[in-house]
């Protein structure tokens, strides 16, 4: 069965509203999924984001995407002026403990609450299967087997691209959230059975790509493989507060040690508080 047919049964099967919400991206994913729902006649509500004063790519082509076939799209914009306190709710609310889910979760602080729709559906964590990122391209792609070790590794993760994060926000605001492309067997067995080259050699993505080939032609160029907060600028973001020395207690130089001192520092006020 072709990927556009399973993503299509999935979907029809969780979202019984004739409406839902998509996190859209100008990603592969996500897109696959809002061509999906509108497939079956669902009304799609898409939802983008970009910082304050800094539009993106990834919400120019869901602008753009939603032009194109009709949906409803609201942009939120990410204000930058509260980012100390924004932190300190990621680490303390939502329990980010690393750098990627501090980063990937915070614009999501604020566009789940513009979501009007019961039915959430992202593509959150469809990068797990292609073995795109620097670190999978040097390492794991080839042969097979460590290729499929270092899938199976990915997503026995419990927390995988920061899936608690997003769940939490979305219960938070009273919205069920469907990511297709996690924890549904259908979709595990047809990436499994590929190795890196079928899924990439011809051109990332590949499958997604043909599956949804006639709706991605109108839609035009979609980018490659690029990381959510990388796209948006968020990392650079959360580099100013290195200098904030209340964040910053211990004068690290990288955001990702910031990011672990105050998981510590958590588990600590935890612990103390448990024993009083």
């Amino acid at each position: 069965m072709k990927l556009d047919k399973i993503l299509m049964r999935l979907i029809d099967e969780n979202i019984p509203d004739n409406e839902c919400a998509v996190l859209l991206s100008g990603g592969v994913d996500s897109l696959s999924c809002a061509v999906a729902a509108h497939r079956l006649g669902k009304k799609i509500h898409a939802h983008t984001f970009h910082l304050e004063g800094d539009p993106t790519y990834d919400s120019r082509m869901a602008e753009h995407a939603a032009s194109v076939f009709g949906w409803n799209i609201k942009t939120t914009i990410v204000p930058t002026q509260y980012l100390e306190r924004d932190f300190l709710r990621l680490v303390y609310d939502y329990d980010c403990r690393k750098k990627t889910q501090v980063e990937c979760t915070f614009p999501f602080l604020y566009l789940v609450k513009d979501i009007k729709v019961k039915y959430v559906l992202s593509g959150i964590c469809g990068d797990g299967y292609y073995g795109l990122s620097k670190r999978a391209r040097i390492n794991f792609t080839r042969p097979k087997n460590i290729f499929d070790r270092w899938r199976t590794e990915y997503f026995q993760q419990e927390n995988a691209a920061g899936i608690l994060q997003l769940r939490a926000l979305c219960n938070q605001y009273n919205k069920i959230l469907l990511h297709p492309y996690l924890w549904y067997a259908e979709i595990y067995d047809f990436f499994m059975e590929k190795d890196w080259d079928q899924l990439n050699s011809k051109q990332e993505k590949h499958h997604a790509r043909e599956a949804f080939a006639d709706e991605f032609a109108q839609i035009g160029k979609i980018k490659p493989h690029l990381n959510l907060q990388l796209v948006a600028n968020i990392d650079d973001l959360f580099l100013t507060l290195l200098d904030n020395k209340k964040i910053n207690f211990r004068n690290r130089i990288r955001v990702m040690d910031m990011c672990r001192d105050w998981w510590a520092k958590k588990r600590h006020e935890e612990r103390i508080a448990h024993e009083t």
